[in-house]
């Protein structure tokens, strides 16, 4: 009789009870392993969406660059799979734990029910197969879930470098935006610009316009005034000065009477009356000449050539009438000898024979035995002073002049009545000198050129015998003529003409006559001898004859 050791044990059992046991038991493993396959094969489900949505995911980072905020989303959505996952594969480990910690009670079993239950543990050892086969499946699941992780990682890092490159371009879309902000700065400081010097543009054409309306009323005004403008009256104010129109003798105008001009060439002013003339002014150019008589001299050479008139002359002090004496170019000449001793003073005016006004000024003062120094109404040189003590002249080396001051060697006695005048300016006008005035030795030599001589103005009388070599014109005449020397006369007349020689010929002097005419021609001798004889001559028709003048023997010479 069999002893019942309870489930699963050793010796004579009830082998029924303990196979239903095996069997339950092995049904519940093969449950726990079916689960486990079914856990299993969810984590690989789950495993293959996280591994769908990692490649999702690293698709939606691929494109990321252009859509950031997609690429986050669904770097979220891979995320949260990929923790779906995680939590799948670790709920199918823990089923796998649980299903081998089923199997190994499943083995306990078994081994407690004894090599009797060989099916059973063979079951048994399906079921630890499977268990295993679960296990390695879920062990695959973990592989493939952080095979998923570390797509989900990749994804994650792309997603970060999407995400730089989002910031990047955030960036650089905000650096264009600065920039743009910047072209636009610079467009409107351009624009400022612009407008700025439009305005200023503006303000030139402004200037121009006023610059040519200015320009068009001067034009106006000078064609208004003319080129010739006449004025009854014109006032200069200021303080400068006026210019005058200025050029060379060659460019004189032809001269109206009143014209006046600066003359370059002569370094003078000059006006025009009947002739253009120097125009002079300033003060009077005195020269003082001194000498001692010796009782028997009577001529003096004066330092320059003075006009009788524009000299005074003083011996030991006394003025001497102009009756007195004269003045020949630099020669004066006394009409008695100054006494021996005596000294001779002449103040000699140089300036040429003009219409003169000499403004004389004059200081009087009173002597009082002691002062010396004496103060002029106006600066004056020593030589234009003419001073007198109650009316007695007093020698220039008696005093001296500086400035305004004139200063005596011995002061003039107390009561005595002092008088200067001193010539300070003369107003000179220079005219058209008087007929036969200018002499010969007042022109200077070379002076007189053939610019000066009138063309065709000199006649062969003006020309010494033998000078200039060739014969005047030929002239024709009909009437009777007096003849000049070098003529060569044609005559031509029916009548009887008479061509009378030169008077006073001189030796060498010539005339040639040629009857063209019908009529006779008498040649007068006019006072000389024709051919040694004291008669006139006549030339007949179409005869010729040249008269040369020898002398008054033989007069003139019929050759």
């Amino acid at each position: 009789m069999a002893i019942f050791r309870g489930d699963g044990g050793a010796g004579d059992s009830n082998t029924d009870a303990t196979l239903t046991a095996v069997t339950a038991q092995a049904v519940i493993a093969t449950d726990k392993a079916s689960q486990a396959a079914t856990s299993a094969g969810n984590a690989a489900t789950s495993a293959t969406s996280a591994l769908s949505s990692a490649n999702n995911a690293a698709t939606s980072a691929t494109g990321v660059a252009g859509y950031a905020s997609a690429a986050q989303a669904s770097a979220n959505a891979a995320a949260t799979s990929a923790s779906g996952a995680s939590t799948s594969a670790t709920t199918a480990s823990n089923s796998a734990t649980a299903s081998g910690n089923s199997a190994s009670g499943a083995s306990t079993s078994a081994t407690n029910s004894g090599n009797s239950a060989t099916a059973s543990a063979a079951s048994a050892s399906t079921a630890t197969t499977k268990a295993s086969n679960a296990s390695t499946s879920a062990s695959n699941a973990s592989t493939s879930a952080t095979t998923a992780a570390s797509k989900v990682v990749l994804a994650t890092a792309q997603v970060a470098l999407a995400t730089t490159q989002a910031t990047n371009a955030g960036n650089s879309a905000t650096s264009a935006a600065n920039s743009v902000s910047a072209a636009a700065t610079s467009a409107t400081n351009a624009s400022n610009s612009a407008t700025a010097s439009a305005n200023s543009a503006t303000a030139g054409a402004n200037s121009a316009t006023a610059s040519a309306n200015s320009a068009t009323a001067a034009a106006n005004s000078a064609a208004s005034i003319g080129a010739n403008p006449s004025f009854t009256s014109v006032t200069v104010t200021g303080t400068t000065a006026v210019k005058m129109s200025a050029g060379t003798t060659a460019q004189r105008p032809s001269g109206v009477a009143g014209q006046f001009r600066y003359n370059t060439t002569e370094g003078k002013f000059e006006g025009y009356s009947t002739a253009w003339g120097e125009i002079g002014g300033g003060a009077a150019d005195l020269k003082l000449n001194s000498f001692t008589g010796n009782g028997s001299t009577v001529a003096y050479t004066l330092s320059s050539n003075p006009v009788e008139d524009n000299t005074l002359v003083y011996v030991d002090g006394v003025y001497q009438n102009k009756t007195g004496y004269a003045i020949v170019n630099n020669v004066l000449t006394f009409s008695e000898a100054p006494a021996n001793s005596s000294a001779i003073e002449i103040t000699a005016a140089t300036i040429a024979p003009v219409e003169a006004s000499t403004e004389f000024k004059i200081s009087q003062f009173t002597g009082n035995g002691s002062t010396t120094a004496y103060t002029l109404s106006a600066q004056t040189p020593e030589n234009n002073t003419n001073v007198y003590w109650d009316g007695v002249y007093q020698s220039k080396s008696n005093y001296s002049v500086s400035g305004t001051t004139l200063t005596f060697s011995t002061a003039p006695p107390n009561g005595v009545a002092v008088e200067v005048m001193a010539a300070h300016a003369v107003i000179v006008s220079v005219s058209t000198p008087d007929d036969n005035t200018v002499s010969t030795a007042k022109i200077v030599n070379s002076a007189v050129t053939t610019a000066k001589i009138a063309d065709g103005s000199i006649t062969s009388a003006k020309l010494g015998a033998g000078v200039g070599g060739a014969f005047n014109d030929f002239a024709i005449k009909t009437t009777a003529y007096t003849a000049v020397t070098r003529d060569q006369l044609i005559v031509n007349s029916a009548s009887s003409v008479t061509i009378t020689l030169p008077a006073s010929p001189a030796a060498g002097n010539v005339v040639f006559i040629k009857n063209a005419g019908t009529g006779t021609v008498t040649v007068g001798r006019n006072g000389s001898k024709i051919n040694s004889q004291t008669q006139d001559g006549t030339l007949a028709a179409d005869a010729a004859a040249t008269l040369v003048f020898v002398n008054a023997t033989i007069g003139w010479k019929e050759l």
